[in-house]
């Protein structure tokens, strides 16, 4: 058995036909396949005995379709070499293009299984498909996360140009389940089309910012060469009580789009 990126028109209806599926007009399948993202299909003895295609707007989502096999071929792992086929071709694809991907599917009855074993997820408590997002692995490590914050434009353009290199936050829960690694999407409040995607270098706790601001130059800190740089500063967004309960964080940063 070979599989090839490529079904006929005639081979997508004979699959069809022989799994009782609905017979669709020539030329609409001869277009759906033309605008599939990706298509692959199993062949054995020259005779096409499976296959399946991916649909999508090319950038964040895409659905899992048309996964057919010739019912006398079923059971042998046709379908799963199939699925894995396209997953990986599409993770390569995703590492060129995109930022996430999310692909979805709609099982047939008792068959999410199946999916589940191909590495998707199905959470029927929370939607009736399954689902499984690809990180561009070239930005994402395997185990990184992506977290948004907020700030004003001052502050914003200067990690766009690359001065401020530290980012200052409270050490509260939600800063606490940080780690190298994961991606920071700052966002312009006065803008929101403004964004820009960081990855975290190294995260620095300390017990005040008085501490935090000895510790790094004031230019990493977003100041200019004749500005001031006070920690009362930061008392503008926290409260004293605040700090001393959670500490500070410097989040040290690297802009990578």
């Amino acid at each position: 058995m070979k599989l090839q990126n490529f079904v006929s028109v005639e081979d997508f209806q004979r699959l069809h036909i022989a799994l009782g599926w609905k017979v669709l007009d020539n030329l609409a399948v001869k277009k759906a396949l033309e605008n599939s993202m990706l298509v692959v299909s199993a062949v054995e003895e020259g005779k096409t005995i499976g296959m399946a295609r991916i649909i999508g707007d090319g950038y964040t989502h895409g659905f899992l379709c048309d996964v057919m096999v010739l019912p006398d071929f079923q059971g042998r792992g046709v379908g799963k070499l199939l699925v894995q086929n396209l997953m990986e071709r599409l993770q390569e694809y995703v590492n060129k293009n995109c930022d996430e991907f999310m692909v979805e599917l709609t099982p047939t009855k008792n068959n999410a299984s199946f999916y589940v074993k191909c590495g998707f997820k199905h959470k029927p408590e929370e939607m009736e498909g399954c689902y499984l997002w690809l990180k561009n692995q070239n930005i994402y490590d395997k185990q990184s996360k992506k977290y948004v914050m907020h700030l004003k434009s001052s502050p914003f353009e200067s990690i766009k140009n690359g001065h401020k290199t530290i980012e200052m936050r409270l050490n509260d829960e939600k800063r606490q389940i940080l780690k190298n690694g994961d991606i920071i999407i700052f966002v312009n409040d006065d803008d929101n089309l403004k964004i820009i995607k960081t990855k975290i270098k190294s995260l620095h706790p300390f017990k005040n910012f008085e501490e935090l601001y000895s510790h790094f130059d004031k230019s990493k800190l977003g100041y200019k060469k004749n500005e001031m740089a006070s920690p009362d500063d930061m008392s503008k967004y926290y409260s004293k009580e605040n700090i001393e309960k959670y500490g500070v964080l410097g989040i040290e940063i690297e802009v990578i789009e």
